[in-house]
């Protein structure tokens, strides 16, 4: 009898595609660039190129500008190698902002190694420049380990709160997760939904605060669809994942999935969750891309194949996702979509044994005998 796959809520970081980054100075044939960069009123106006001459001449708020335009793909390819050339050459002529931006490279492994040494080294950096989001990526460190294990928790709520204090849409949200999880304090969802209604009623958000938009909503939908602190309201909840979806947040398209697949406060309806899925898996989502794999499993809103289910599986486990490596043993092991490989289960099983995944060391338990009769 087949058995359903196994999908879990929770968050995985989006990967983004790089392409090729380009060197050299531009030539000075850009017309109508200003002599003095005291002149200039709003860089959002100004082209890469106008960007680039004045930021090859030291112009600091070029060069940042220049960060943020290759680092978000703004009206340009996505480019992390050229963001972090600019943001560097910004962040040593003391921008905190870039410094900021930096950390988070280092921190989340955007176009260069993790490290998080030299993340918390610019996010401090950050902090000494006067830039006080620069606490909110030191909290986020520290979330990952750095330093002390035994005082990470409190100093990462720390900082989250310095860096709440200073208003940083970063700070708040991230102060209410760590309310909302219990993390270097006492658990209190009131204090989290305060944060993070405090972080949806900002009237203006840069760019650089999208993110804590996004988390903040989604986290929300999460709460009101668990009835956790406030009472279950499944409409409610798919309002707050409509606002950051809309917005092209992947987690939140695939939560909306999981409404219309389970029905939710809404009549079940596969094709919609399929929809919302394929959303989250073009930015690379990996839950997205292992309940995509599910639905052609199961055959829920199209018609069953074992080969569709097992690409998809691929696709999430690649990113490391712990159910899609659970589903991916089972396909191998009997050769669902695959041909029958125990010892290429065995390897899936156990990647999602290493991520403690119920199931999986049983799994592994039983296909090892399989191998060695």
């Amino acid at each position: 009898m087949k058995r359903k796959f196994a999908f879990l809520l929770c968050f995985v970081m989006t990967v983004t595609t790089l392409w090729g980054c380009g060197e050299g100075k531009p030539e000075d044939d850009v017309s109508q660039v200003t002599d003095s960069a005291d002149e200039i009123t709003d860089y959002e106006e100004l082209s890469v190129r106008e960007l680039e001459v004045l930021g090859y001449d030291g112009d600091v708020q070029a060069q940042y500008r220049l960060g943020l335009i290759f680092d978000y793909g703004i009206d340009e390819p996505q480019d992390f190698d050229q963001a972090r050339i600019w943001y560097e050459k910004a962040a040593d002529q003391g921008n905190g902002e870039a410094a900021t931006a930096l950390g988070y490279m280092y921190l989340n492994g955007c176009g260069t190694d993790v490290s998080y040494d030299q993340a918390a080294d610019y996010f401090n950096k950050a902090v000494s420049y006067g830039t006080t989001r620069g606490y909110a990526g030191l909290a986020r460190v520290y979330l990952k380990g750095y330093g002390d294990p035994e005082t990470a928790a409190q100093n990462a709520f720390m900082n989250a709160s310095l860096s709440c204090d200073a208003s940083d849409a970063d700070g708040i949200y991230l102060l209410g997760y760590l309310y909302e999880q219990g993390i270097g304090c006492e658990r209190n969802v009131d204090q989290a939904l305060s944060c993070y209604r405090r972080v949806l009623d900002m009237e203006e958000r840069k760019i650089t605060e999208r993110d804590a938009f996004h988390q903040a909503a989604t986290r929300m939908g999460i709460l009101y669809m668990n009835g956790d602190g406030v009472e279950k309201d499944e409409t409610e909840a798919l309002s707050f994942f409509r606002r950051a979806a809309d917005d092209g947040y992947a987690m939140a398209s695939y939560y909306i999935g999981i409404v219309y697949e389970n029905g939710y406060g809404v009549p079940v309806s596969y094709g919609d969750a399929m929809e919302w899925y394929q959303k989250a898996a073009e930015q690379e989502y990996a839950p997205a891309l292992n309940q995509i794999g599910y639905l052609y499993f199961n055959g829920y809103g199209v018609d069953v194949d074992y080969g569709e289910a097992a690409y998809y599986q691929k696709m999430s486990a690649m990113y490391g996702y712990g159910p899609a490596q659970l589903n991916l043993g089972y396909l191998y092991e009997n050769g669902y979509g695959v041909e029958q490989n125990y010892h290429a289960a065995l390897s899936y099983y156990q990647m999602a044994a290493d991520q403690n995944l119920e199931g999986a060391q049983d799994a592994v338990t039983r296909v090892s005998a399989l191998i060695a009769e």
